[in-house]
């Protein structure tokens, strides 16, 4: 005799298994040098405020012309002055956003509210601290990805809610 689960999961597509894949690297990625820029930026504006920063990218600034001499150090200074604070609350909602894509892996739908906080929360926090000291600003660039990405994980949650209510009542009307 055959039995069917009724709690059985149904088959997550692999276009939804590739982007949390993709999420769960991305948060890795960024816990790790969050906890990296953490420590250094205070080393990286010291060495601007002395002058070495300049010195210290010289081998990497042998090939470029002045234009992107000028963009690289722009680019460095304006790393330099985002305090420190700013990475460890970005680690924070990083392990965060890791903990949500982990679930949702797990078919947990607490997963994409743990993942939606942490990412709007992101936003914010960039806001403050990291944004201003950008021109161009990338935050409706990150907004429109996180909106994205949130929303494709959202639909996929109803999609497997309708697939379970569907599985549910077949297996009642047997």
């Amino acid at each position: 005799m055959e039995t069917t689960n009724a709690t059985q999961q149904p088959k997550r597509p692999t276009g939804m298994t590739i982007l949390l894949v993709l999420s769960f690297i991305n948060a890795c990625f960024n816990i790790f040098s969050n906890i990296i820029m953490y420590f250094f930026t205070p080393m990286m504006a010291e060495m601007l405020k002395n002058g070495q920063l300049e010195e210290a990218m010289g081998p990497f600034m042998t090939a470029a012309n002045e234009e992107m001499r000028t963009a690289m150090m722009d680019s460095m200074t304006a790393l330099a002055n985002i305090k420190p604070i700013y990475y460890l609350f970005m680690l924070v909602l990083f392990i965060g956003s890791l903990v949500g894509v982990i679930r949702m892996l797990k078919y947990d739908k607490r997963g994409l509210h743990f993942y939606a906080i942490s990412q709007l929360l992101m936003l914010i926090v960039s806001s403050i601290y990291k944004y201003p000291l950008m021109q161009p600003s990338p935050f409706t660039t990150d907004l429109m990805l996180t909106v994205m990405f949130i929303l494709v994980y959202y639909l996929y949650f109803k999609r497997m809610e309708l697939m379970q209510d569907r599985q549910n009542t077949n297996t009642f009307e047997e």
